[in-house]
C-alpha cells in the first residue's frame, strides 16, 4: 500500500494522508502492531477498515484512521490522542465519581 514519498516544498506543510494504526490501547499504554497507508477514497478505506477491524478483533486489538505526512507521524498522533483521551476519562470519571472507591451504604427496611 505504500508509494512513493511526496516531495516537500520548503516552507510548506506536508501532504497529510490517511494511515491505520493497528495495534491495542488499553488506556494511555499503546502497543502499536502496524501502521499501513490506507486509501485516499473514503468508500475503499471504510472497507479496508472494516476487514482489518475483522482481522485485530481476534487479537483484541483495533485500528484507527490517522491524517498524517507520514507513518511515523501517523504513530505518534495516535499515542499522543491515546494518551489525552485517557487523561480526559480520568478527569471525568473524578467528577463524577465514576471509578472511585468510595463505598455507598443502602438501608432497606
Amino acid at each position: 500500500m505504500s508509494g512513493p514519498e511526496p516531495e516537500a516544498i520548503p516552507g510548506e506543510p506536508a501532504w497529510e494522508r490517511p494511515f491505520f494504526v493497528v495495534g491495542q490501547w488499553s488506556g494511555s499504554n499503546v502497543h502499536v502492531w502496524a501502521v499501513l497507508e490506507a486509501p485516499i477514497d473514503a468508500l475503499e478505506r471504510s472497507d479496508a477498515l472494516e476487514e482489518i477491524l475483522l482481522d485485530t478483533d481476534d487479537a483484541f486489538g483495533s485500528a484507527n484512521v490517522v491524517f498524517a505526512a507520514s507513518a511515523a507521524e501517523a504513530e505518534a498522533t495516535a499515542r499522543r490522542e491515546a494518551v489525552e483521551t485517557a487523561v480526559q476519562m480520568r478527569q471525568r470519571n473524578r467528577r463524577s465519581g465514576t471509578g472511585s472507591h468510595r463505598r455507598v451504604s443502602h438501608s432497606y427496611r
